[in-house]
Protein backbone atom coordinates (compact mmCIF):
# COMPACT_ATOMS: atom_id res chain seq x y z
CA UNK A 1 0.00 0.00 0.00
CA UNK A 2 1.63 3.30 -0.75
CA UNK A 3 1.78 6.03 1.63
CA UNK A 4 0.20 8.94 1.47
CA UNK A 5 -0.19 12.35 3.56
CA UNK A 6 -2.43 14.64 2.98
CA UNK A 7 -4.46 17.44 4.40
CA UNK A 8 -6.92 20.33 3.48
CA UNK A 9 -5.67 24.31 3.47
CA UNK A 10 -3.99 24.50 6.83
CA UNK A 11 -4.20 27.98 7.19
CA UNK A 12 -8.06 27.19 8.12
CA UNK A 13 -6.89 25.05 10.80
CA UNK A 14 -9.84 22.60 10.28
CA UNK A 15 -8.27 19.65 10.22
CA UNK A 16 -4.47 17.67 10.70
CA UNK A 17 -2.57 15.64 7.75
CA UNK A 18 -4.30 12.78 6.59
CA UNK A 19 -1.50 10.07 7.10
CA UNK A 20 -2.12 6.38 6.10
CA UNK A 21 0.96 3.74 6.78
CA UNK A 22 3.86 2.79 4.30
CA UNK A 23 5.10 -0.63 4.62
CA UNK A 24 2.04 -2.90 5.69
CA UNK A 25 -1.43 -3.04 6.12
CA UNK A 26 -2.71 -3.23 9.60
CA UNK A 27 -6.43 -3.57 11.15
CA UNK A 28 -8.08 -4.24 14.43
CA UNK A 29 -8.83 -7.87 14.89
CA UNK A 30 -12.71 -8.24 16.09
CA UNK A 31 -13.76 -11.54 16.11
CA UNK A 32 -16.64 -11.30 13.66
CA UNK A 33 -19.15 -12.67 16.65
CA UNK A 34 -18.49 -9.56 18.14
CA UNK A 35 -18.90 -6.65 15.37
CA UNK A 36 -22.08 -4.97 15.64
CA UNK A 37 -24.48 -5.23 12.62
CA UNK A 38 -23.83 -1.36 11.96
CA UNK A 39 -20.51 -1.77 10.88
CA UNK A 40 -21.68 -2.92 7.32
CA UNK A 41 -23.68 -0.82 4.36
CA UNK A 42 -27.02 -2.45 5.32
CA UNK A 43 -28.99 0.18 5.64
CA UNK A 44 -32.61 -0.89 3.59
CA UNK A 45 -32.88 -3.46 6.34
CA UNK A 46 -32.75 -0.89 9.05
CA UNK A 47 -35.01 2.21 7.54
CA UNK A 48 -36.93 0.77 5.31
CA UNK A 49 -34.82 2.71 2.15
CA UNK A 50 -34.39 0.58 -1.16
CA UNK A 51 -30.57 1.87 -0.63
CA UNK A 52 -28.53 -0.84 -0.18
CA UNK A 53 -24.98 -1.21 -0.78
CA UNK A 54 -24.38 -3.69 -3.36
CA UNK A 55 -22.11 -7.55 -3.79
CA UNK A 56 -19.89 -5.55 -5.95
CA UNK A 57 -19.96 -1.84 -4.66
CA UNK A 58 -16.77 -1.05 -2.93
CA UNK A 59 -18.83 1.14 -0.38
CA UNK A 60 -19.02 -1.74 2.26
CA UNK A 61 -18.75 0.24 5.71
CA UNK A 62 -19.85 2.60 7.70
CA UNK A 63 -16.38 3.44 8.03
CA UNK A 64 -16.29 4.17 4.46
CA UNK A 65 -18.83 7.11 4.68
CA UNK A 66 -16.96 8.67 7.47
CA UNK A 67 -14.00 8.63 5.39
CA UNK A 68 -16.04 10.09 2.51
CA UNK A 69 -16.82 12.87 4.76
CA UNK A 70 -13.41 14.14 5.55
CA UNK A 71 -12.14 13.82 1.99
CA UNK A 72 -15.20 17.26 1.44
CA UNK A 73 -12.83 19.09 3.33
CA UNK A 74 -9.80 18.80 0.98
CA UNK A 75 -8.35 20.70 -1.92
CA UNK A 76 -8.72 18.91 -5.35
CA UNK A 77 -5.82 17.60 -6.25
CA UNK A 78 -5.44 15.73 -2.88
CA UNK A 79 -8.66 13.57 -3.08
CA UNK A 80 -8.00 10.98 -5.60
CA UNK A 81 -5.00 9.92 -4.80
CA UNK A 82 -6.91 9.85 -0.80
CA UNK A 83 -9.59 7.44 -2.57
CA UNK A 84 -6.69 5.20 -4.58
CA UNK A 85 -5.24 4.45 -0.70
CA UNK A 86 -8.35 3.88 0.79
CA UNK A 87 -11.03 2.00 -1.51
CA UNK A 88 -7.87 0.77 -3.69
CA UNK A 89 -7.38 1.80 -7.69
CA UNK A 90 -9.67 1.56 -9.74
CA UNK A 91 -12.44 1.47 -7.53
CA UNK A 92 -13.55 5.35 -6.41
CA UNK A 93 -13.22 8.37 -8.38
CA UNK A 94 -13.91 11.75 -8.15
CA UNK A 95 -15.79 13.83 -10.94
CA UNK A 96 -14.24 17.41 -11.28
CA UNK A 97 -16.23 18.03 -14.14
CA UNK A 98 -20.13 17.64 -12.77
CA UNK A 99 -20.28 20.20 -10.26
CA UNK A 100 -19.53 22.80 -12.27
CA UNK A 101 -21.45 21.65 -15.25
CA UNK A 102 -24.53 21.65 -13.00
CA UNK A 103 -23.82 24.78 -11.76
CA UNK A 104 -23.14 26.25 -15.56
CA UNK A 105 -26.88 25.30 -16.08
CA UNK A 106 -28.42 26.55 -12.94
CA UNK A 107 -27.04 30.06 -12.69
CA UNK A 108 -29.83 31.35 -10.60
CA UNK A 109 -28.86 28.60 -7.33
CA UNK A 110 -26.99 30.03 -4.56
CA UNK A 111 -23.46 28.36 -5.00
CA UNK A 112 -22.04 28.83 -1.00
CA UNK A 113 -22.42 25.03 -0.23
CA UNK A 114 -18.97 23.04 -0.53
CA UNK A 115 -19.40 19.33 -1.51
CA UNK A 116 -17.91 16.41 -4.12
CA UNK A 117 -19.12 13.81 -6.13
CA UNK A 118 -17.62 10.11 -6.00
CA UNK A 119 -18.74 7.78 -7.94
CA UNK A 120 -17.45 3.78 -8.19
CA UNK A 121 -16.91 1.03 -9.96
CA UNK A 122 -19.98 -0.83 -10.06
CA UNK A 123 -22.08 2.59 -11.06
CA UNK A 124 -22.98 4.22 -7.86
CA UNK A 125 -22.36 7.64 -6.59
CA UNK A 126 -22.00 9.26 -3.60
CA UNK A 127 -22.25 13.19 -2.79
CA UNK A 128 -19.69 14.13 -0.04
CA UNK A 129 -20.68 17.34 1.54
CA UNK A 130 -18.37 19.39 3.47
CA UNK A 131 -19.07 20.45 7.50
CA UNK A 132 -18.19 23.70 8.70
CA UNK A 133 -14.64 25.28 7.62
CA UNK A 134 -15.27 28.97 7.42
CA UNK A 135 -17.08 31.94 10.06
CA UNK A 136 -19.91 32.35 7.16
CA UNK A 137 -20.32 28.56 7.51
CA UNK A 138 -21.11 28.88 11.04
CA UNK A 139 -23.50 31.69 10.59
CA UNK A 140 -25.27 29.82 8.08
CA UNK A 141 -25.56 26.91 10.72
CA UNK A 142 -27.30 28.86 13.30
CA UNK A 143 -29.49 30.77 11.19
CA UNK A 144 -30.77 27.00 10.28
CA UNK A 145 -31.01 25.39 13.31
CA UNK A 146 -31.04 28.08 16.07
CA UNK A 147 -35.27 28.11 16.37
CA UNK A 148 -34.89 24.30 16.64
CA UNK A 149 -31.82 24.42 19.18
CA UNK A 150 -33.43 27.66 21.23
CA UNK A 151 -37.27 26.17 21.64
CA UNK A 152 -35.24 22.13 22.12
CA UNK A 153 -33.45 23.85 24.92
CA UNK A 154 -36.96 25.40 26.56
CA UNK A 155 -38.74 22.51 26.27
CA UNK A 156 -35.85 20.29 27.89
CA UNK A 157 -36.13 22.75 30.84
CA UNK A 158 -40.06 22.75 31.31
CA UNK A 159 -41.69 19.59 33.25
CA UNK A 160 -43.24 16.98 30.94
CA UNK A 161 -41.76 19.25 27.99
CA UNK A 162 -42.62 16.23 25.69
CA UNK A 163 -45.89 17.10 25.96
CA UNK A 164 -45.23 20.28 24.27
CA UNK A 165 -43.86 18.30 21.11
CA UNK A 166 -46.79 20.18 18.72
CA UNK A 167 -46.75 23.36 19.94
CA UNK A 168 -42.80 23.33 19.61
CA UNK A 169 -43.65 22.61 15.85
CA UNK A 170 -45.71 25.02 15.42
CA UNK A 171 -43.08 27.55 17.20
CA UNK A 172 -40.43 26.57 14.97
CA UNK A 173 -42.55 26.43 11.98
CA UNK A 174 -43.94 30.57 12.54
CA UNK A 175 -40.96 31.64 13.56
CA UNK A 176 -38.78 30.03 10.58
CA UNK A 177 -41.42 31.45 8.40
CA UNK A 178 -40.40 35.23 9.29
CA UNK A 179 -36.88 34.66 7.86
CA UNK A 180 -37.84 32.30 4.62
CA UNK A 181 -37.02 34.70 2.10
CA UNK A 182 -34.01 35.88 3.31
CA UNK A 183 -33.01 31.66 4.24
CA UNK A 184 -33.60 30.30 1.27
CA UNK A 185 -30.81 32.69 -0.14
CA UNK A 186 -27.91 31.47 1.81
CA UNK A 187 -29.20 27.96 2.97
CA UNK A 188 -26.72 25.33 1.50
CA UNK A 189 -29.54 22.64 1.18
CA UNK A 190 -31.25 24.70 -1.65
CA UNK A 191 -28.44 23.95 -4.05
CA UNK A 192 -27.74 20.45 -2.65
CA UNK A 193 -30.99 19.14 -2.57
CA UNK A 194 -30.88 20.54 -6.78
CA UNK A 195 -27.52 18.83 -7.33
CA UNK A 196 -28.96 15.26 -6.34
CA UNK A 197 -32.67 16.07 -8.25
CA UNK A 198 -29.82 17.03 -11.17
CA UNK A 199 -28.32 13.62 -10.47
CA UNK A 200 -31.71 11.54 -9.88
CA UNK A 201 -32.67 13.05 -13.34
CA UNK A 202 -29.60 12.30 -15.44
CA UNK A 203 -30.06 8.61 -14.94
CA UNK A 204 -26.44 8.11 -15.36
CA UNK A 205 -25.88 6.13 -11.84
CA UNK A 206 -27.44 3.22 -10.65
CA UNK A 207 -28.16 4.83 -7.29
CA UNK A 208 -27.01 8.09 -5.04
CA UNK A 209 -26.40 8.31 -1.53
CA UNK A 210 -25.33 11.34 0.26
CA UNK A 211 -23.38 11.99 3.22
CA UNK A 212 -21.57 14.67 5.29
CA UNK A 213 -20.24 15.59 8.45
CA UNK A 214 -21.81 18.18 11.39
CA UNK A 215 -22.88 20.81 9.38
CA UNK A 216 -22.69 18.75 6.31
CA UNK A 217 -24.55 15.93 8.06
CA UNK A 218 -27.54 17.95 8.83
CA UNK A 219 -27.59 19.31 5.04
CA UNK A 220 -27.68 15.09 4.01
CA UNK A 221 -30.12 14.63 6.21
CA UNK A 222 -32.42 17.42 4.82
CA UNK A 223 -31.67 17.07 0.71
CA UNK A 224 -31.55 12.66 1.70
CA UNK A 225 -35.44 13.65 2.89
CA UNK A 226 -36.58 16.20 0.07
CA UNK A 227 -35.03 13.94 -2.74
CA UNK A 228 -36.18 10.52 -1.35
CA UNK A 229 -32.64 9.65 -1.38
CA UNK A 230 -30.51 8.02 1.50
CA UNK A 231 -28.37 10.14 3.54
CA UNK A 232 -25.86 8.78 6.01
CA UNK A 233 -24.62 11.98 8.80
CA UNK A 234 -21.70 11.49 11.01
CA UNK A 235 -21.85 14.08 13.56
CA UNK A 236 -24.59 15.69 12.28
CA UNK A 237 -27.88 18.18 13.70
CA UNK A 238 -31.38 16.42 13.60
CA UNK A 239 -33.81 17.71 10.95
CA UNK A 240 -36.63 16.30 12.89
CA UNK A 241 -37.45 19.66 14.96
CA UNK A 242 -36.66 22.06 11.50
CA UNK A 243 -38.37 19.86 8.95
CA UNK A 244 -40.95 22.57 8.93
CA UNK A 245 -38.32 25.08 8.44
CA UNK A 246 -37.18 24.12 5.36
CA UNK A 247 -38.73 24.45 1.27
CA UNK A 248 -40.03 21.78 0.81
CA UNK A 249 -40.98 20.83 4.00
CA UNK A 250 -40.28 17.30 5.21
CA UNK A 251 -42.51 14.64 6.73
CA UNK A 252 -40.87 12.93 9.75
CA UNK A 253 -41.94 9.70 7.38
CA UNK A 254 -39.53 11.16 4.95
CA UNK A 255 -36.92 11.57 7.60
CA UNK A 256 -37.22 7.70 9.12
CA UNK A 257 -36.76 6.35 5.40
CA UNK A 258 -34.14 8.11 4.15
CA UNK A 259 -31.90 9.00 6.71
CA UNK A 260 -29.27 7.44 9.19
CA UNK A 261 -27.03 8.98 11.93
CA UNK A 262 -23.43 8.43 13.60
CA UNK A 263 -23.74 9.87 17.40
CA UNK A 264 -20.76 9.99 18.91
CA UNK A 265 -21.08 10.05 22.71
CA UNK A 266 -20.87 13.54 24.37
CA UNK A 267 -20.93 15.58 21.09
CA UNK A 268 -22.92 18.34 21.77
CA UNK A 269 -23.69 19.20 17.67
CA UNK A 270 -25.40 15.35 17.05
CA UNK A 271 -28.02 16.34 20.13
CA UNK A 272 -29.51 19.23 17.87
CA UNK A 273 -32.71 19.78 16.24
CA UNK A 274 -34.05 17.00 18.46
CA UNK A 275 -33.62 13.03 18.41
CA UNK A 276 -32.40 11.40 15.26
CA UNK A 277 -35.25 8.89 13.93
CA UNK A 278 -32.53 6.29 12.44
CA UNK A 279 -28.79 6.63 14.37
CA UNK A 280 -26.07 4.02 15.86
CA UNK A 281 -24.20 5.64 19.11
CA UNK A 282 -20.69 4.89 19.09
CA UNK A 283 -18.11 5.91 22.16
CA UNK A 284 -15.77 8.69 22.28
CA UNK A 285 -12.58 7.76 24.25
CA UNK A 286 -11.82 11.44 24.71
CA UNK A 287 -10.66 13.01 27.61
CA UNK A 288 -14.01 14.31 29.54
CA UNK A 289 -12.62 17.56 29.77
CA UNK A 290 -11.69 17.82 25.58
CA UNK A 291 -14.83 19.84 24.99
CA UNK A 292 -15.04 19.50 21.30
CA UNK A 293 -12.73 16.55 20.70
CA UNK A 294 -16.38 13.97 20.12
CA UNK A 295 -17.21 15.88 17.32
CA UNK A 296 -14.20 15.36 15.58
CA UNK A 297 -14.41 13.38 12.32
CA UNK A 298 -11.32 11.76 12.18
CA UNK A 299 -11.83 10.52 16.01
CA UNK A 300 -14.84 8.72 14.83
CA UNK A 301 -13.19 6.96 12.06
CA UNK A 302 -10.57 5.64 14.19
CA UNK A 303 -13.82 4.71 16.53
CA UNK A 304 -15.67 2.64 13.30
CA UNK A 305 -12.17 0.99 12.43
CA UNK A 306 -11.54 0.18 16.02
CA UNK A 307 -14.98 -0.99 16.94
CA UNK A 308 -15.86 -2.58 14.10
CA UNK A 309 -12.63 -4.46 13.62
CA UNK A 310 -13.59 -6.30 10.25
CA UNK A 311 -12.92 -3.41 8.19
CA UNK A 312 -10.14 -4.44 5.59
CA UNK A 313 -9.31 -0.23 5.19
CA UNK A 314 -5.87 1.46 5.75
CA UNK A 315 -5.65 2.15 9.31
CA UNK A 316 -5.33 6.73 10.40
CA UNK A 317 -1.56 6.68 11.62
CA UNK A 318 -2.91 9.02 14.14
CA UNK A 319 -5.91 6.51 15.73
CA UNK A 320 -2.84 5.34 18.36
CA UNK A 321 -2.14 8.77 19.52
CA UNK A 322 -5.61 9.40 20.29
CA UNK A 323 -5.43 6.76 22.51
CA UNK A 324 -6.51 3.54 20.32
CA UNK A 325 -4.40 0.34 20.49
CA UNK A 326 -1.99 -0.90 17.80
CA UNK A 327 -3.50 -2.42 15.13
CA UNK A 328 -2.37 -5.86 13.45
CA UNK A 329 -0.26 -5.79 11.15
CA UNK A 330 -1.63 -8.38 8.35
CA UNK A 331 1.67 -9.40 6.70
CA UNK A 332 2.90 -10.90 10.17
CA UNK A 333 5.99 -8.60 9.68
CA UNK A 334 5.99 -7.59 13.07
CA UNK A 335 6.29 -3.41 11.65
CA UNK A 336 4.64 -1.47 14.49
CA UNK A 337 1.72 1.13 13.08
CA UNK A 338 4.41 3.76 14.33
CA UNK A 339 7.13 2.81 12.64
CA UNK A 340 5.26 2.38 8.95
CA UNK A 341 4.12 5.86 9.51
CA UNK A 342 7.28 7.36 10.24
CA UNK A 343 9.13 6.36 8.02
CA UNK A 344 6.84 8.51 5.23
Amino acid sequence: MAAISSGPGQEEGVAPDVTFPSNSTFFYDVPQEEVSPMCNVNFGNNNGSNATSSLTSPVKYLADYNFLTIISYFKIDSIQPLLDTWFGEGEAFLDEDVIPTFREAHPDLPSAASFQLVHFSDNSAVVCIRGSKSYFDFLVDARLWYAASLFQLVQSAMPFGFSFDALVDFCVSRLSDIEASSMKQVSYYVETTAFVDYLLKSGIYTSVTITGHSLGGGLALITGAQTQTLAIAISAPSAVMGRSAVTPEISLEDIKQRSYSVIPQRDIISHLGGEHMNSAGIKCRAGANDFFACHYAYRSLCELMYTCGNVKRPVYCECVSMGYPEPTSIDGSGTSLEFSCEVI
